[in-house]
C-alpha cells in the first residue's frame, strides 16, 4: 500500500502550532494542544513535574520521538503566511520553525500511521520545555517515565534527510564583576571600572571556532548605570561547546584560572 503524507494537514498543523505563543517558560498552551492530538491517537499522556510532555503506549523496545516546544523571541503573535512553497512570518517575529517544524513532522507521521492502521514499531513521543535557554527541560525530565530504548530528536539544520549522530556538550557561564563606584567627573581615581575589568577579561579569552570540534563565545555584557559614574558592576554571559569532553574540561579549567588571575590583579 502506497502511503503519502497529507500535505494540507501538515501545513495546517504547523501553522496552528506557530500561532500558539510558546517562548521559553511559557509552553503550557502548546503542551495542551499536543496532549489533545496524542490522546486522540490512543497515547497515554503525562506531564512530569517540570512540564515536559511524555506520551506512551503498550509495547517494548520503544523508539523515542522528541522535540522541544519552546521558541526564541520575538515569538509572540506569529502570523504565518504561505507564499508558494514557503511559509514565512510577517517579518516582525520569528516563524517558529525551530522546532515546531519538527513537532509538526512527528504529529503528521503519527497521524498518518494511525489513520491507515499501519503496523509500526512502538513509539514514545516526548516534547520538552525550555530548550532554547539551555536544554533546561531535558535536564529536568523525569526519566522514570522514559521507556524508549533509542530515539530521534527532530531539531537540526539542513535537508530533511540529514541525520546528526552526535552533538556538542554545551557549557554556559556567567561572570559577575564588582568594581568600585565613583563620580567620573569629580574623583575618577577613587573608582575601579567593572566594565574596564570585564573588557580586559573578555579580550584575554580566545573566542570563535577554537578547533574543528569546539567553539567559544561571549554573547552578552551588561554594566554601569549612568554615563558620569565609574561602573561598579558588570555581568558577562558566555558559552563554550565541544564534541570532545577533554576539551570541555580544559576550557572549564582555563576559564576558572583566568578568573582567579583577575581576582588577584583586581582584589
Amino acid at each position: 500500500m502506497e502511503l503519502k503524507i497529507n500535505k494540507n494537514r501538515l501545513i495546517e498543523t504547523f501553522t496552528d502550532l506557530v500561532k500558539i505563543d510558546s517562548p521559553s517558560g511559557e509552553e503550557k498552551e502548546v503542551g495542551e494542544y499536543l496532549e489533545k492530538r496524542l490522546l486522540a491517537m490512543g497515547f497515554v499522556v503525562q506531564f512530569d513535574s517540570y512540564g515536559n510532555l511524555i506520551a506512551s503506549e503498550p509495547g517494548k523496545n520503544h523508539m523515542l520521538l522528541s522535540c522541544h516546544m519552546d521558541t526564541v523571541e520575538p515569538g509572540r503573535g506569529i502570523k504565518p503566511t504561505i507564499e508558494g512553497n514557503k511559509i514565512t512570518s510577517d517579518g516582525t517575529t520569528i516563524l517558529g520553525g525551530d522546532a515546531k517544524a519538527g513537532v509538526a513532522a512527528i504529529l503528521e507521521g503519527l497521524q498518518t500511521a494511525y489513520d491507515n492502521g499501519i503496523d509500526r514499531i512502538d513509539l514514545q513521543p516526548v516534547f520538552t520545555r525550555e530548550e532554547e535557554i539551555g536544554l533546561v527541560g531535558a535536564q529536568n525530565i523525569d526519566f522514570d517515565l522514559i521507556i524508549g530504548t533509542h530515539g530521534v530528536v527532530f531539531d537540526g539544520n539542513g535537508s530533511v534527510s540529514r541525520v546528526f549522530t552526535a552533538s556538542p556538550t554545551y557549557i554556559g557561564f556567567n561572570i559577575s564583576i564588582k568594581g568600585r563606584a565613583a563620580h567620573a567627573g569629580v574623583e575618577p581615581e577613587k573608582g575601579l571600572s567593572a566594565i574596564r575589568i570585564a573588557s580586559e577579561l573578555i579580550a584575554s579569552l580566545e573566542q570563535g571556532r577554537l578547533d574543528d570540534e569546539t567553539t567559544f563565545n561571549i554573547g552578552r555584557i551588561e554594566g554601569g548605570t549612568v554615563r558620569n559614574a565609574v561602573p561598579e558592576n558588570t555581568l558577562i554571559e558566555g558559552e563554550f561547546r565541544s564534541h570532545n569532553l577533554e576539551t570541555i574540561e580544559l576550557l572549564q579549567s582555563s576559564v576558572k584560572a583566568k578568573i582567579s588571575e583577575f581576582r588577584e590583579k583586581y582584589p
